[in-house]
C-alpha cells in the first residue's frame, strides 16, 4: 500500500513541478510590456483623478498595471534625477495631477498643452492630508500619442 502512495504521490508532483518551470521560464523570458502598441482604456485626467480619490480599492482593481490613454491639459514639464521627463496632468481638483513619467522625449510639449499620454498606471501617491496637499496619479513608461 506504501508504495502505491508513493506512486501517485509522484505521478502528481511531478507533473505540476514541471509545469510550474516551464511558466516560470516563460515568465522570466517573455520581456516587458511593450506598452506603445498595446491596447489602452481610455480616461480622463480628470475622471481618473476622481475613481482613485473617491473608491480607491474600485480604482486599483479597474486600473492599477493596465495600460491607460490619458487626455488631460500639461500644467508642468520637468525632468526628473533619472533625466526622464514628467508631464504632470491637470485634474482638476486644487493641486492635483496625473503624474506621467516619459519612456522618450515628447518633444515640445508646453503648460496648456491638450495631450494624450498613453502608459502604465502604478497607483496613487500619499499626499499629506494635514498640508493639503493631495497624492497624484502615477503613470510610467509613458508615450505621447498624437
Amino acid at each position: 500500500m506504501a508504495q502505491k502512495t508513493k506512486r501517485t504521490i509522484l505521478a502528481v508532483a511531478l507533473p505540476v513541478t514541471v509545469l510550474g518551470a516551464l511558466f516560470g521560464y516563460y515568465q522570466y523570458n517573455k520581456g516587458p510590456m511593450d506598452v506603445k502598441n498595446n491596447s489602452a482604456i481610455y480616461v480622463s485626467a480628470t475622471e481618473l483623478y476622481n475613481l482613485f480619490s473617491a473608491d480607491l480599492t474600485t480604482a486599483l482593481k479597474k486600473y492599477s498595471g493596465k495600460v491607460l490613454l490619458v487626455k488631460g491639459r500639461a500644467s508642468s514639464v520637468s525632468v526628473n534625477q533619472q533625466k526622464e521627463k514628467v508631464i504632470l496632468l491637470k485634474t482638476m481638483i486644487g493641486s492635483a495631477s496625473i503624474n506621467c513619467t516619459m519612456e522618450d522625449d515628447p518633444g515640445n510639449i508646453t503648460v496648456n498643452d491638450e495631450v494624450n499620454i498613453k502608459g502604465i498606471c502604478s497607483g496613487i501617491g500619499q499626499g499629506d492630508e494635514d498640508l493639503g496637499i493631495r497624492g497624484d496619479v502615477y503613470l510610467t513608461r509613458c508615450f505621447l500619442i498624437k
